[in-house]
């Protein structure tokens, strides 16, 4: 397989790994990095050996780029996503996939139109523990899916994220998990949140019905001074325990209680991994732009919930 010329579009506290990680696989070349910080492009494009650009649209006229990734600020991605398509560039969008679910459908569209290929970052989705947690599920080890508890805590990093709030930016990570272990669309959501010393809110609770179960509880916040990522999963015969940071799971029944023992592994090594092979191969990506939209759609309905204090039902919620 020749190597996929891909570009990073926007080298900030998460592009940057886009960077390191890109420059690390063997069967990528890392074609170049946009930012319209000056010296910031100067500074990664010098220690990975690549080319900068101050201008997307110069990134894009490039022949050897195929590929990019878009991880700006997200009131910018649909505007670059589109205009990436326009190109013919394939592209995995960072989570969430736009600011918002009308604009994610016309993305998805013009994605479908141009048949280039749209991935959307939800790193999560990588992690091994996730990967057992739905394996152990699948071969029904506990039972019938009944329960998820998430928590998703830390600090907020200055200068990480200023135009959306934890919903979005957070709890969506965990609303993908949720669709992904339940298989199925959420049907109703109801979220209290609130803001404490930022724009938008800041912590939030949601609770997720997908039909009659399962239900997921997911709690957010960028107050709680320690970092925090795990999820408890209640089945009718068992239990599931995963630490999204060490990686660990614990699976308790009746007979045993046993702990996962595998190697940790980097999710974002493995999620843009699969990009590049699904562009490679023309695959189509294990987070698709229908699994960013739909988890869009259930954020933005939280946001709705703890403004209007009601449950809403996804059913009547419609793309604005």
């Amino acid at each position: 397989m020749s190597p996929v010329g891909v570009g990073v579009i926007g080298v900030g506290a998460w592009g940057k790994n886009h960077v390191r990680v890109f420059s690390e696989l063997e069967e990528v070349t890392l074609a170049g990095i946009a930012d319209r910080d000056v010296q910031r492009a100067k500074s990664y494009a010098q220690q990975f050996n690549t080319t900068h650009y101050t201008s997307v649209e110069e990134l894009l006229k490039q022949d050897d780029v195929d590929a990019v990734t878009i991880c700006t600020p997200t009131v910018t991605h649909a505007d670059l996503a589109l205009q990436a398509i326009d190109f013919g560039k394939h592209l995995l969008l960072e989570k969430p996939m736009t600011d918002t679910a009308q604009q994610a459908q016309r993305v998805i569209d013009a994605a479908k139109s141009a048949n280039t290929t749209l991935m959307v970052g939800f790193v999560e989705r990588f992690n091994p523990s996730v990967e057992t947690a739905a394996q152990i599920i699948d071969d029904e080890k506990i039972g019938e899916l009944v329960l998820g508890s998430a928590r998703r805590l830390g600090p907020f990093v200055p200068g990480r994220v200023a135009d959306i709030g934890i919903i979005k930016d957070m709890a969506i990570h965990d609303i993908d998990i949720a669709r992904f272990l339940a298989k199925q669309e959420a049907t109703s959501v109801y979220a209290i949140a609130g803001q404490l010393y930022h724009k938008y809110e800041d912590h939030a609770n949601l609770v997720i019905r997908f039909n009659d179960k399962p239900t997921f509880f997911l709690e957010c916040n960028w107050l709680t001074p320690q970092k925090m990522r795990g999820m408890n999963i209640t089945g009718s015969q068992g239990v599931i325990s995963l630490d999204y940071i060490s990686q660990e799971v614990t699976l308790g029944t009746s007979q045993q209680i046993k702990k996962s023992t595998s190697q940790w592994d980097e999710p974002l090594k493995r999620e843009l991994s699969h990009f590049i092979k699904c562009v490679a191969e023309k695959q189509n990506p294990i987070t698709s732009g229908s699994d960013g939209l739909e988890a869009l759609r259930v954020a933005e309905a939280a946001l709705k919930s703890a403004r209007t204090k009601n449950i809403i039902y996804l059913e009547e919620f419609r793309i604005n």
